[in-house]
């Protein structure tokens, strides 16, 4: 029987609430919608959505997982139960494995299967498993960590097939208790029963030089190694009196070449440096971190201190934006001279400004104008926001986000480094493992803390903990995970390492908690600030945001930190004037809000700039209007029909327009007035730009796009019993079976017959002997016509196997 019609079987069998838990854990199973069981099970046998739920599983689980496609066999039947998992699994209890294999099972990763009938009869009671056809794909070519069994390296590499007699031979020669053999496939055969003998290997070990059972270690996550320089495999013969634990190794077939740099650890060889075992390291607890004390005091402190700071430079780098875009590279990304201007505005390091940039950018505060390519601030109400509203903002764009900020700076593969704002910053996971990141947070935090303390864990810690709940991700949580945390730390979700009432509630989702916290815990804002007599004021803590407002416009920033020192000078005064304020109303703004005198050079230095500026006057035109007819001037200015050209009369004979010479000319000739074009025309600036679009990195990311309510659930399980709304099959199971088909007889080296359809349309059957699979390609031997062909997986109708072939039946 097909696997897929085993799988339909074996799910049909199920409960609803069986099915309904099934379709919880993995809802792409019926998104869209399945028309019957074997539709179901087809779809649970896709290598895309076996590895979506393999990337849920636990260390322990998974590590179950790969001893069961280890140790069973689809086409010979051999299948696996608890009891027979227990030796390939140290540290394990029948117990334990039965409660992990139901839980496989529930997720139809594993199916129920009959005993092999070699099965002693104490077992026939317990429940057997196979797992789903496609998990070996899904796991990649290396499960477990281990290599390919020595027949499989015979065979694909010709070569160490033929040293293997010769290899056998010689070990037969030393002593040892291993079977002769007399070609490739029975050499094979008799080294994997020798390494798989514990008192073989162990004899066979006892002449191995040092550091040999060091160099077995090494090779417990990847069965690939790089040979070393001082070895050579030219010397890698039984006879070497003084060979390198490689030379030793690959001498006696314990390490198969696979080219002149590489060697593949063969399977057996790894189960027995593990003590014969498959799993050796089994943890079926999670890992206790060791937390470090901190004050509780010092948490929030460091929190909501960092909070402040960002809200301070974020409100401060949207302001430079404003003043002059932030230029882009040609090639994507701010500049390092573009970071160094703002670095030395906001008195930073480069990292901290591309952090800054990046999440100013992520909360839609900076946005890109197509036409410029620069990044300025938009249009919005930041300004306005209380600190909780900003925050919040900020937290909700970074905790969505696809990109990782934290990667900038990183090495490119080609040269240089990542640049702020760049496409190489884009990661799809990056909101994943931040949420898990801070769930996980959350998980340890609860263990109890003593007194005034909480519990702060190490980057190292944290990623332990979320590699054995999900140790398919251990490499994003080993890349993101670090960046994270210190990203985290800029918003008061973490305080000294510690996870924050803030970050808690984050993780929650609760937001409205959140601001409440930030709410009680940030002083209250000031409305006033200290003026002093060397032309500076100082702001003892956060001031409102109108008056920050009005007083970075009328003064200078310097320093860093919640208590800023302003400076006045004659060009920050001229920037009030240019803004349209006046001497009165800016002496009015520093008397009202100071909480000294305004000292007298301040005073004088505000009424001189005023009265020197605006001698020489500076507008926009977009073209210009001259003639000698001063009354048709008069009379054209007079015209409301004009009003929309923005005329300004700047002299007798002249007049400024602001709209463009093109449109000007056009304009008038519309309105019977009929000038002539003077001069070459003026390309047009400004007005006609694109409208400002926000980056993408802007936009959020949906978490999770695989999403099932009740009535879903209720109408598919309806379906499945055929008591709802008939579905009609799209010929997904058909293609699905015939694969799984081709793949059997791969395997086997069956022969199938294959129904193909022509370009004509014309459909006619053909006896082939499939070869390989790939991207959507079937390479077969003809054996009628002595070729190989290679048929299209879209023109084949249906596949069997040839009565006779080992895989029939």
């Amino acid at each position: 029987m097909s696997a897929i019609r085993a799988l339909a079987d074996d799910l049909a069998a199920r409960s609803d609430d069986q099915l309904r838990e099934l379709l919880t854990a993995r809802p792409d199973l019926v998104l869209p919608p399945v028309p019957d069981f074997q539709a179901l099970a087809a779809r649970a046998s896709t290598r895309v959505s076996v590895q979506r739920i393999l990337e849920k599983l636990t260390a322990p689980e998974l590590q179950v997982l790969e001893a069961v496609d280890l140790t069973t066999n689809e086409d010979s039947h051999l299948s696996t139960t608890a009891s027979w998992l227990k030796g390939a699994i140290a540290g394990s209890t029948i117990k334990s494995l039965d409660v992990i294999l139901g839980h496989l099972h529930s997720l139809a990763l594993l199916r129920r299967a009959k005993p092999h009938p070699g099965a002693p009869k104490a077992d026939a009671t317990r429940r057997f498993y196979l797992p789903v056809s496609v998990l070996g794909e899904a796991l990649g070519a290396y499960p477990a960590g281990l290599g390919r069994p020595y027949s499989t390296l015979a065979a694909q590499h010709p070569e160490f097939g033929q040293r293997l007699v010769g290899i056998v031979e010689g070990l037969r020669g030393a002593g040892l208790p291993v079977e002769k053999a007399d070609t490739p496939a029975t050499a094979a055969h008799a080294l994997h029963h020798l390494v798989s003998d514990p008192v073989a290997w162990t004899s066979l070990m006892s002449g191995a030089p040092p550091q040999t059972a060091e160099l077995l270690r090494r090779f417990k996550y990847s069965p690939v190694g790089t040979i070393p320089k001082k070895a050579a495999l030219g010397r890698a013969v039984l006879e070497n009196p003084s060979p390198t634990p490689v030379e030793w190794l690959v001498a006696r077939g314990l390490l198969v070449p696979l080219d002149a740099l590489h060697v593949e650890l063969p399977r057996p060889v790894g189960q027995a440096s593990r003590g014969h075992v498959i799993v050796a390291d089994f943890q079926l607890e999670a890992p206790r971190p060791n937390p470090r004390p901190v004050a509780r005091n010092l948490r929030d402190n460091a929190a909501f201190g960092a909070v402040a700071e960002t809200l301070r430079l974020v409100t401060e780098l949207v302001g430079l934006a404003a003043e002059n875009p932030v230029g882009t590279l040609r090639s994507g990304g701010v500049g390092v001279r573009e970071v160094r201007r703002l670095s030395e505005s906001l008195r930073l390091d480069g990292a901290a400004t591309s952090w800054l940039l990046e999440l100013a950018a992520l909360a839609g505060l900076l946005t890109l104008d197509a036409a410029t390519s620069r990044w300025g601030a938009s249009e919005g109400d930041w300004l306005q926001a209380s600190r909780e509203e900003q925050w919040r903002r900020l937290v909700e764009a970074w905790l969505d986000a696809d990109r990782a900020p934290s990667l900038v700076g990183a090495p490119l593969p080609a040269g240089g480094a990542v640049n702020a704002l760049a496409a190489e910053v884009s990661r799809p996971d990056a909101p994943v493992v931040r949420r898990r990141a801070l769930e996980m947070l959350a998980l340890l935090s609860e263990v109890e803390s003593s007194g005034d303390s909480v519990n702060a864990f190490d980057t190292e810690d944290l990623i332990s903990a979320l590699t054995w709940h999900q140790p398919r991700l251990q490499r994003r949580f080993a890349r993101l995970v670090p960046g994270i945390l210190r990203e985290a730390a800029q918003l008061g979700l973490l305080g000294s390492g510690a996870l924050t009432v803030l970050g808690a509630a984050v993780s929650e989702g609760d937001y409205v908690r959140a601001a409440s916290v930030l709410r009680d815990a940030l002083p209250a804002p000031l409305n006033s600030f200290l003026l002093q007599a060397d032309l500076t004021a100082i702001a003892p803590g956060y001031l409102e945001p109108d008056v920050a407002r009005e007083l970075a416009l009328i003064s200078t920033a310097e320093g860093q930190g919640p208590a800023t020192i302003y400076r006045f000078s004659a060009e920050s005064i001229r920037r009030a004037l240019d803004e349209g304020h006046d001497a009165e109303g800016i002496l009015r703004f520093l008397r009202q809000h100071s909480a000294t005198e305004v000292p007298q050079p301040l005073s004088y230095l505000v009424e001189d700039t005023a009265a020197r500026y605006g001698r020489l006057r500076v507008g926009t035109a977009g073209s210009y209007l001259r003639s000698d007819d001063e009354e048709g001037l008069s009379a054209l200015l007079a015209d409301p029909r004009t009003a929309s050209l923005g005329l300004v009369r700047l002299a007798p004979t002249v007049v400024a327009a602001g709209v463009s010479a093109k449109e000007l000319t056009f304009s008038l000739r519309e309105l019977g007035y009929p000038p002539a074009l003077e001069g070459p025309a003026r390309k047009p600036v400004g007005s006609h730009r694109m409208v400002p679009v926000a980056a993408p990195s802007s936009s959020r990311t949906r978490l999770n796009q695989w999403e099932l309510t009740d009535e879903d659930l209720d109408r598919q399980l309806a379906a499945l019993r055929g008591v709802g709304l008939v579905l009609h099959t799209s010929g997904e199971t058909e293609s699905l079976v015939s694969l799984e088909t081709l793949r059997k007889a791969i395997r086997t080296k069956s022969s199938v017959r294959m129904g193909v359809v022509d370009s004509q349309g014309n459909q006619r059957q053909e006896i082939f002997v499939p070869l390989s699979v790939n991207e959507g390609r079937v390479r077969v031997y003809d054996p009628r016509h002595d070729v190989e062909r290679t048929v299209s997986v879209h023109r084949i109708m249906d596949v069997e196997i040839v009565e006779g072939s080992p895989a029939h039946g």
